[in-house]
C-alpha cells in the first residue's frame, strides 16, 4: 500500500509545475514590461539632446554630463528595485491565496469530520446530507463580510499591515476550531473567525498588483488568485496523508474511530501551515514609490521619526514621489446601487451556484456511486480538479480577457459550464469521464473568480477594490443558494434534477451578459 501511495504521488508531482510556469510567465510579462517604459524615457532623452546639439543649441558640458549619468546610474537601479519588490509582492499575493484557498478542500475534509460535529444537533447517527456541508458557504459569507473591510483597512494602516491582520486570523481560527466540541463551535472558528480573515487578506494583493503592474490587471490577478486553486490541490493530498495514511476506506460513510482521533491534531497542523504561508505573504506587500498615499495609523505611529517612510509602506525615502492627482470620483455608495452593478451581480449568482456547489460536494456525491468510492481516487480527483480546473482556470480566464475583453470570454465560459453540469450524472458514469467533468467544472468556477475582480478594476478604476468587496457578496449568495436548492431537489428528482437546474441558471448569465452589456 506504501509503494502505491509513494508511486501516486511521483504520479501527481508534474502537474505542480503548472503553477510556477503560471507565475513565472505572469513575473516576467510584468517585470518587462515595468522595465521598458524607463528604457525607452532614457533613450528619448538622450535623442532630444543630440538634435539640441546638433541644431546648434547650447548646454553647459557639466550640466549635461551629469544630467546623462544621473540618469545612467539612477534610473535603472529605482527600476531595478521596483520590479523586484513588484515580483515579490506577487510571490507574497499567491501565498496569502494559498492560505486562502485552503477553504476549498472542504468538501475532501468533510468526510473525514467526526460524525457528533457534522449536525446540529450533535447526534452522530443523524441521517440525510450533512448540516456541516455548510461550512463552506458560512467562510464565503463571512468572506463577503469582511471583504469591504479590506479596502477600508487599507486605506488607514496600507497594504502590509492589513494583510498581516487577515493573515492571524485566518492561522487562529482554524487552530482553534481543532477544539471545538459542536459543530456551532466549529462554525464560528472556522468559518467565521477564518472566513473574515480571508475577506481582509485577500483583495491586498490586487491593489497592490494593480499599482506595480497597471497595464496588465487581468493577468496579475490570475497569477495572484490561481494560488486559491493550487491550494486546494497541495492541502487536498496533505489533508489526507496526515489523517488517512493507511488509505482505510469509508464503510456506509463512517470511517475507523482512529481517523476521527486525529481530526484535532490534523486541523493545528494545518492552522500553522497556513498561518505561516498567509504572514510571509503579508509582509511581502508594498506600494510603488509613484504611489502616494497617506495612512493615518502609520502617521500616528511615525510622528516620533524623521523623514516619515516605509518599511511599512514599501517606498524608498530617497526616491521623490510623483505627484498624483485624481479626477472626481463616483461615490461606491452610487456605485453600488448603480444599474451596471445589478447586471454584474446577477452574472455572478447565476454562474457561479454550479461550480461551487460541485466543489462542495463532489466527495459526497461520488461515495454514493459504487463505481466511483475510493477514498483515495476521490482526494486524487479533488487535487487534479483544483489545480488543473480552479488554478489553471483562474490565470487562463484572466488572460483571455486582457486579451479579448471581459464579454465575450465570460459567455464562452457560461456556454461550457452549463452543457458540463446540466449533464454531470451521465458524465459520472466512469471514472475517467467523472474526473473530466469535475476538473472542467472547476476551470470555469476559477474563472468566475478570477474575471469579476479584474473587471470591476476595469470599470470602476480607482474604486474597483471598494466596489468588487460589495459584488463579491453574490458569490457569498450563490454558495448558500446552491446547497439549499440540492436540498429540495434532491428529495424531487435526486443528483440528475439538481445537476439539470443549477446548470440552467448558467444560461441566465449568458442571456445578461449577451443583452445587457
Amino acid at each position: 500500500a506504501e509503494d502505491n501511495g509513494s508511486s501516486g504521488m511521483r504520479a501527481m508531482s508534474p502537474p505542480l509545475v503548472l503553477p510556477l510556469l503560471l507565475l513565472l510567465c505572469t513575473c516576467g510579462a510584468a517585470a518587462e514590461d515595468n522595465r521598458r517604459q524607463p528604457r525607452l524615457a532614457l533613450r528619448s532623452k538622450k535623442d532630444a539632446e543630440l538634435t539640441r546639439l546638433r541644431s546648434g543649441s547650447t548646454v553647459p558640458s557639466t550640466t549635461l554630463t551629469a544630467a546623462r549619468l544621473g540618469a545612467a546610474q539612477t534610473a535603472p537601479v529605482v527600476q531595478q528595485e521596483s520590479s523586484r519588490a513588484g515580483v515579490l509582492g506577487l510571490l507574497g499575493g499567491v501565498m496569502i491565496h494559498l492560505a486562502c484557498g485552503s477553504m476549498y478542500t472542504w468538501g475532501n475534509l468533510l468526510s473525514y469530520m467526526p460524525p457528533h460535529l457534522k449536525y446540529w444537533s450533535g447526534d452522530a447517527s443523524g441521517k440525510g446530507l450533512p448540516d456541516a456541508q455548510l461550512v463552506l458557504p458560512f467562510i464565503l459569507v463571512s468572506q463577503m463580510t469582511g471583504m469591504p473591510l479590506g479596502p477600508m483597512l487599507e486605506k488607514f494602516m496600507g497594504p502590509r499591515l492589513t494583510a498581516l491582520l487577515g493573515a492571524l486570523m485566518m492561522g487562529c481560527g482554524v487552530t482553534l476550531a481543532a477544539s471545538a466540541k459542536t459543530l456551532k463551535h466549529f462554525v464560528l472558528l472556522w468559518s467565521v473567525m477564518f472566513g473574515l480573515g480571508v475577506g481582509i487578506a485577500y483583495q491586498q494583493p490586487f491593489i497592490t498588483g494593480a499599482r506595480w503592474f497597471p497595464k496588465k490587471k487581468g493577468m496579475v490577478t490570475g497569477a495572484i488568485i490561481s494560488g486559491l486553486g493550487v491550494s486546494a490541490f497541495l492541502f487536498n493530498i496533505l489533508s489526507t496523508k496526515l489523517i488517512n495514511p493507511k488509505n482505510l476506506e469509508a464503510v456506509n460513510d463512517a470511517f475507523p474511530p482512529e481517523i476521527y482521533a486525529s481530526w484535532p491534531s490534523l486541523l493545528r497542523t494545518l492552522g500553522l501551515i497556513y498561518g505561516t504561508l498567509a504572514v510571509v505573504g503579508a509582509l511581502l506587500q508594498s506600494n510603488p514609490n509613484s504611489h502616494d498615499a497617506k495612512y493615518p495609523l502609520l502617521d500616528y505611529f511615525s510622528r516620533s521619526r524623521a523623514p516619515h517612510t516605509s518599511a511599512a509602506r514599501g517606498t524608498s525615502p530617497s526616491t521623490p514621489k510623483a505627484s498624483v492627482t485624481s479626477a472626481a470620483q463616483p461615490s461606491v455608495t452610487s456605485l453600488v446601487f448603480s444599474r451596471q452593478f445589478a447586471i454584474y451581480w446577477l452574472m455572478i449568482l447565476n454562474s457561479a451556484v454550479s461550480g461551487l456547489n460541485i466543489i462542495g460536494s463532489y466527495k459526497t456525491f461520488g461515495a454514493k456511486q459504487p463505481h466511483l468510492n475510493s477514498d483515495a481516487f476521490l482526494s486524487l480527483v479533488g487535487s487534479l480538479a483544483s489545480i488543473l480546473g480552479n488554478a489553471a482556470g483562474r490565470f487562463a480566464w484572466g488572460a483571455f480577457a486582457d486579451i479579448f475583453g471581459f464579454k465575450t470570454p465570460f459567455m464562452i465560459l457560461t456556454v461550457i459550464q452549463a452543457v458540463t453540469m446540466m449533464f454531470f450524472k451521465q458524465l459520472a458514469a466512469t471514472r475517467a469521464t467523472f474526473t473530466m467533468a469535475t476538473v472542467v467544472m472547476l476551470f470555469c468556477m476559477g474563472g468566475n473568480f478570477a474575471m469579476f475582480p479584474a473587471q470591476a478594476m476595469r470599470v470602476y478604476g480607482a474604486s474597483g477594490a471598494s466596489v468588487y468587496s460589495f459584488l463579491f457578496t453574490a458569490f457569498g449568495a450563490a454558495s448558500l443558494l446552491g446547497p439549499r436548492l440540492a436540498t429540495v431537489l434532491l428529495k424531487r428528482g435526486g443528483f440528475e434534477l439538481v445537476f439539470r437546474s443549477l446548470g440552467a441558471l448558467s444560461f441566465v448569465s449568458l442571456v445578461l451578459a449577451a443583452t445587457c452589456m
